[in-house]
């Protein structure tokens, strides 16, 4: 990574966290499939023995930690291909 893309990443990673949550928090197709998520694992993790059910919450922890990375990266990919746009149309 270049270090003119991460201090971009670093300024715009508030902004596009709280974006985000804000897009989320407002969109029923998300919720919906956000509470169909929780059941299931709610089911899953009671179902499962002890020791198992720490697994599951764990893969659970890492899946939803590397599925927030991806959609901060593309949302901020988005923004520098839109900035790379806009400087090439004002050329």
């Amino acid at each position: 990574m270049r270090i003119e893309d991460d201090l971009v990443e670093q300024l715009l990673n508030p902004f596009v966290v709280d974006r985000l949550a804000d897009v989320c928090s407002k969109d029923e197709e998300y919720q919906k499939r956000l509470k169909e998520e929780v059941l299931i694992y709610q089911k899953l993790s009671e179902e499962l023995p002890n020791e198992q059910a720490e697994e599951l919450e764990q893969y659970f922890i890492a899946a939803s930690s590397t599925a927030a990375r991806k959609e901060t990266l593309t949302y901020i990919r988005g923004m520098k291909d839109m900035l790379t746009l806009l400087k090439s149309l004002l050329k």
